[in-house]
């Protein structure tokens, strides 16, 4: 594979933790409003583990692997220019 489309692969796939990361966000901000205002009658709040900052950090994990990987991909075409210079 191309270094060019390598990189464009994990940009898109940065782009895309990033929003995740900013949907969770506003998600939080909701959730952390609602549970701020008194209960509406029949409201239900399941008590499942599951949480929204679990998935942020995630994809926070997520970002940090992808940036690691960009710098390596970036060492990598320096490398391979550098071979073909020669």
């Amino acid at each position: 594979m191309e270094s060019h489309k390598r990189t464009e692969l994990v940009n898109r796939l940065m782009e895309e933790a990033n929003l995740m990361m900013g949907v969770l966000e506003k998600a939080m901000a909701g959730e952390r409003i609602e549970k701020s205002q008194p209960a509406m009658h029949g409201t239900h709040h399941p008590h499942e583990p599951y949480s929204l900052e679990d998935e942020h950090k995630s994809w926070g994990t997520i970002l940090r692997a992808l940036t690691e990987i960009q710098t390596a991909l970036d060492q990598i075409e320096q490398s391979e220019r550098q071979r073909i210079e020669k």
